[in-house]
């Protein structure tokens, strides 16, 4: 009978944050990569202070990372 009960109890739910959507410079972008790189394991902390998802960060760390040498480039 107790979970009966306990299933007919409303729970409260709370929204945040429903602001827009942020739009980060490149600037600000490569700032904040640059800060994930400084210590190690520090992406998910990063994330945190700046107020992104962890994903959204390391789609940025990606998107910052040199492109590899293609095959007309001769590696020594």
């Amino acid at each position: 009978m107790d979970g009966h009960k306990r299933s007919t109890q409303i729970e409260r739910l709370e929204v945040v944050e429903t602001g827009r959507r942020r739009r980060w410079s490149d600037d600000e972008k490569l700032r904040i990569v640059l800060e994930s790189l400084e210590a190690p394991r520090a992406i998910s902390s990063t994330a945190r202070r700046h107020g992104i998802s962890r994903s959204l960060l390391m789609t940025w760390r990606r998107s910052f990372r040199p492109e590899p040498a293609g095959p007309d480039v001769k590696q020594t």
